[in-house]
């Protein structure tokens, strides 16, 4: 009764086995390559023969199998797709790895063997083999890494993008909001619509800026409006830039400036005479109040120089400092005296002492440009003669 258990049992085990072993036979994979055209029977017969020699896909004492033929179709420019399948099938006698190596390598003889590479693709899992694919794992946990590391930046992208539209969306309801404390009656609007009033809010308040630009044109006369279009949109760009025309100038000292006035000299006999005065008359601003001119001009006068003598007409020199006193700020009215010398080229000749007081008005040189002040001074000569000088005149300067 025991042994007949045990015979029972073993043939049951021995029927799994084999059932499990006809089950693998009969497991089919699909194997597709990829070549040139003129040489895919040789990229075929490569194929079986790599599938022969390999242990990585069926076990125990079969191996892969051509089951069927191969299917080819035009894939690329010169090049061949073809798909088969393999079993993996029972090692005997007529089917064994050396047999077919050996069939294999003949027909590679005849039909010429490329060593130009192809496309292989076996549609089946590798059987694990520790010593060939002991990386696998390792790759594996890096592709994981890096699907993770993309699918974060993906997700800061998108929060980031979510930030900056609920940002937007505040404004928009911001506005909303002052529209209801100002008491403007309004009616529901979507947020495209609330954007579209945002626009025409900027697009009024820059056609207002353009237009006082264009009314006070006179306050930024060193400067110049520019309107461009927008790249993005029809909005137009204003810019404000310096004028290539025009350079700074420092007015602080000012070498090119002169004077031009109508004199009228008087002596202590009450003996007057007119003349015109020309004049050097260089400056320097060494204050918000306080500014030095200097002076070298002169004029010709007709005087009676000796007593019973006839008058003489010759050329007085007038070398000179003044000191100017602006009282206003921001009013070009000024006050000035100073010390200086005159030379006369008479026949008796003689260099004199002068004191002089005056006034006058200088203008922004902004505006006026070339005229810059009118002026008149009192002078008077430490001569004999005690001449006294009244002038009435203008300044220029560039």
């Amino acid at each position: 009764m025991m042994m007949k258990l045990i015979t029972t049992f073993m043939s049951i085990l021995f029927l799994s086995f084999v059932s499990a072993g006809l089950g693998q036979v009969k497991a089919a994979f699909p194997v597709s390559i990829e070549g040139s055209r003129g040489m895919i029977e040789s990229y075929q017969a490569r194929a079986e023969l790599k599938m022969a020699r390999s242990t990585d896909f069926c076990r125990g004492y079969t191996m892969p199998k051509l089951s069927g033929s191969w299917q080819c179709r035009p894939s690329a420019k010169g090049k061949v797709k073809c798909a088969s399948k393999f079993i993996c099938k029972h090692i005997n006698k007529s089917f064994s790895r050396v047999s077919e190596s050996r069939r294999l390598t003949n027909e590679l003889k005849k039909t010429g063997r490329s060593s130009s590479s192809f496309t292989m693709i076996v549609g089946k899992k590798p059987l694990r083999n520790p010593s060939k694919y002991r990386y696998v794992e390792q790759i594996n946990n890096k592709r994981s890494q890096l699907r993770a590391s993309e699918k974060q930046a993906i997700r800061t992208k998108i929060k980031r993008r979510t930030e900056k539209l609920k940002e937007e969306m505040t404004e928009y309801d911001e506005f909303a909001q002052l529209e209801k404390e100002l008491a403007i009656e309004t009616k529901p609007t979507t947020a495209s619509q609330r954007k579209d009033s945002v626009d025409q809010l900027s697009s009024n308040a820059l056609a207002e800026d353009r237009r006082q630009l264009e009314e006070n044109q006179e306050l930024i006369a060193p400067f110049r409006m520019e309107r461009e279009k927008s790249n993005t949109s029809n909005e137009e760009i204003i810019r404000i830039k310096k004028r290539e025309d025009m350079t700074p100038i420092d007015r602080r000292f000012q070498i090119l400036s002169f004077s031009g006035a109508m004199a009228r000299i008087q002596d202590n006999n009450a003996s007057s005479v007119a003349t015109a005065d020309f004049a050097w008359t260089p400056r320097w601003q060494f204050g918000e109040k306080w500014a030095l001119r200097g002076r070298l001009g002169g004029h010709f006068i007709s005087a009676e120089i000796v007593d019973g003598e006839d008058s003489e007409t010759f050329l007085v020199y007038d070398l000179a400092g003044d000191l100017e006193w602006f009282p206003f700020l921001g009013s070009g009215f000024y006050l000035n005296g100073g010390l200086g010398v005159q030379s006369w080229t008479s026949t008796t000749g003689g260099a004199f002492s002068t004191v002089s007081l005056g006034g006058g008005y200088l203008f922004d040189f902004n505006k006026a440009k070339i005229v810059d002040r009118v002026f008149f001074s009192y002078t008077s000569v430490g001569n004999e003669a005690a001449n006294t000088e009244l002038k009435v005149g203008i300044g220029v300067s560039f």
